[in-house]
């Protein structure tokens, strides 16, 4: 056994907040795989922070590099609290030659921390050894020196199956309350036809418990008549991914000290129920076009070990309201080929088609702002039929040289003023437009350009606005320039050309009610967007770290607000090589970090070994948009008035809002019994 102690002088991070880092370097003259346990104390007061933990940055013989991901990192606890212990284990799996280790309290950070006997050592972990590692937070198996906790409202040799809104994050960690197991298990969910709705199953195992193999069986939902809803019912596994350190935290989202975030629904197959931990599976109902109007219902069969079997009514309400086939709301949700290519390059066809379908099935226009090739007729006519309602052309971007380059966003002003530029880029819009009018779909085009560029840029707006106004007349140009919000802060020396363009396109932090207005009655279109900002306390579901409900209240703000469409930058940003989900488990290697911090950014479907694969974040944007179409449904009836008191219910103003998935479904109700009423 080989040991190395660092005793660190007591540091302090101040209580406004200042980001504290120590490090200090081992170098190890023969390297090994022996563990690595490593530890502090701290206490803290209203501390809580992305990174407030132990960090190891880990260098291999053969020159790579482990940097603080997964087990070499252990968090410390937030809050208020005297001191406390936190060790970390990681088990190297190839030989270690230096070892930096960190104390960090950093990124987002407010509170104090202290920090004091820190220490590092090369050995394996006693069995009694205190950790913040717990069973239902690693993947795979226990390890020694792992501790087990005993959920509260869960014996441990118990198994507890309860429901969970679709809007609520339920983790590993997440067990059930008490008012969650004061009556039997059931689900209620009310939908208009052409609609889905979703909610979650959980079993939670007590910490003496595990279910190997559980499954669910679903049943034929039926009318009081015994006839069938037309439609479907089905079930997927969630997944979770670990927790990559350098987030920025959320004051909604998961505790610090939890690794598992969900996100990723997995195809039905039997799963595992780790000790000390929940595991959900997400159940989705869809209702026909031409389904009967009324109340259908039946049991899901939960089994686990030992042919042990709960069940779980499910009441389904499926109102008078219909849902268009063509999408009435505008979105553009960036489905992009290059990382589909990346993925999977010997099937790019099939699976650029299984990605379109995704979006379709979520009520997303399977668009692409990026684009630097059109897209292909066929695929257009293809999403068309099955409810598209817009797409972009074009970015208004030089073709890369690299025809697998997966994402080209801007470029620069001397190319846009350059005398080549244009030219070349009607020569290719043209007759593409042409040839789009002959099927029709010329009604749903825009060309897209000057992402969030500033006012440098204004000009070359003006420019290629006017000579497309002249080339392919009735085609917008929508932009994400910083236009409207300087026109809205009343940013002085503006061109005029600052307001030239078809759609405008600001932040939803940068709304103003009557700057959208003003530019409506010139023929203008004003959309909004959330990328990684804005953060809290803002609505956004760019980040594993917002609640969910957060995504579905977009569309509810949508409505109100009176955008005229939504926009988000990317839902397939796979940027890594070969990182497809393996769908066998369903604790999950993904790396969901990014630079700006908002983890998972970019992210809201996975590629998966066989699948595409859905997300938690794209089921609830799927149901915001819905809930939108029922809004606009109803104000297109002449009940505005009622629309936007359900909005008004829910949603002060863009700050202030409910996060609670029971005040959003009481406001549903509404809209489902008034619509059936009429």
């Amino acid at each position: 056994m080989s040991q190395t102690r660092w005793i660190a002088a007591v540091a302090c991070a101040a209580a406004a907040g200042i980001a504290w880092a120590d490090m200090k370097t081992f170098n190890f003259p023969k390297p090994s795989t022996t563990p690595i346990v490593f530890s502090a104390e701290s206490r803290a007061e209203n501390a809580r922070a992305g990174d407030y933990c132990l960090w190891l940055d880990i260098h291999y013989t053969d020159g790579t590099a482990t940097w603080g991901a997964g087990d070499a990192v252990a968090p410390c606890r937030s809050g208020t609290h005297g001191w406390e212990k936190t060790t970390g284990v990681f088990r190297p799996h190839k030989p270690v030659a230096r070892i930096d280790f960190s104390t960090l309290f950093r990124h987002g950070q407010r509170g104090k921390v202290e920090f004091r006997n820190v220490v590092l050592e090369r050995r394996e972990p006693y069995d009694d050894e205190p950790t913040k590692i717990v069973i239902s937070d690693f993947p795979r198996t226990r390890k020694p020196g792992e501790t087990v906790p005993e959920p509260k409202t869960v014996a441990g040799d118990a198994v507890a199956v309860w429901v969970a809104d679709s809007m609520r994050k339920v983790t590993p960690c997440t067990y059930p309350e008490k008012a969650d197991l004061a009556k039997p298990a059931a689900i209620r969910l009310s939908l208009a036809r052409n609609e889905r709705e979703s909610a979650q199953i959980c079993v939670t195992c007590g910490s003496g418990r595990e279910w190997k193999a559980a499954s669910l069986e679903l049943p034929q939902l039926v009318n009081a008549r015994r006839a069938a809803l037309k439609g479907s019912l089905k079930w997927e596994r969630v997944g979770y991914i670990p927790r990559m350190p350098g987030y920025a935290s959320h004051p909604f989202g998961p505790d610090p000290s939890e690794k598992w975030i969900p996100d990723p629904l997995l195809p039905a197959a039997p799963f595992r129920v780790r000790a000390g931990s929940t595991q959900g599976a997400w159940i989705t109902v869809f209702a026909a076009p031409d389904a009967e109007p009324g109340v259908y219902a039946g049991s899901v069969k939960v089994v686990g070990d030992a042919g042990e079997v709960r069940y779980v009514p499910l009441t389904v309400t499926v109102g008078a309201r219909t849902l268009p086939k063509t999408f009435s709301t505008w979105n553009s949700y960036s489905v992009m080929d290059g990382f589909t290519r990346l993925q999977y390059p010997d099937r790019f066809k099939e699976m650029k088609r299984a990605s379109w379908d995704m979006m379709l099935d979520h009520r997303l226009s399977p668009d692409d702002i990026s684009r630097f090739n059109p897209p292909e007729i066929d695929d257009l006519l293809y999403a068309r039929e099955r409810g598209m309602n817009l797409f972009n052309i074009l970015n208004i971007v030089p073709k890369p040289k690299d025809p697998n380059t997966p994402i080209v966003y801007t470029t620069t002003a001397n190319i846009l003023f350059s005398d080549w530029f244009y030219p070349s880029f009607r020569d290719r819009v043209v007759p593409y437009v042409a040839e789009l009018k002959r099927h029709g779909l010329d009604r749903m085009a825009y060309i897209y350009g000057f992402d969030e560029q500033e006012k440098e840029f204004y000009p070359a707006i003006d420019l290629f606005w006017r000579n497309l106004q002249r080339d392919v007349p009735g085609i917008p140009l929508m932009s994400t320039s910083r236009a409207y919000r300087d026109i809205s802060k009343g940013v002085t020396n503006l061109p005029p050309s600052a307001k030239s363009g078809d759609w405008f396109c600001p932040l939803t932090s940068d709304w103003n009610p009557a700057l959208s207005e003003s530019l409506r009655k010139e023929g203008k279109k004003v959309w909004w967007y959330t990328c990684c900002g804005p953060g809290y306390p803002y609505a956004n579901f760019a980040s594993l770290e917002f609640p969910p409900i957060e995504a579905r209240l977009i569309g509810w703000m949508t409505h109100l607000y009176r955008a005229d469409g939504f926009l988000f930058w990317v839902v397939n940003f796979w940027t890594r090589k070969d990182s497809r989900l393996d769908e066998s488990d369903t604790y999950l290697e993904w790396d969901s970090s990014i630079s700006n911090r908002q983890n998972g950014d970019g992210v809201l479907m996975y590629p998966g070994k066989e699948h595409i694969l859905p997300s938690i974040r794209l089921a609830n944007v799927r149901d915001g948009i819905e809930d939108g179409e029922l809004l606009k449904m109803m104000a297109d009836e002449g009940r505005s008035a009622e629309a936007d008191a359900a909005c008004r219910a829910i949603i002060t103003d863009l700050k202030k809002f409910s996060r609670d998935p029971a005040a959003l479904r009481t406001a549903r109700e509404g809209l489902l019994v008034k619509s059936i009423a009429k």
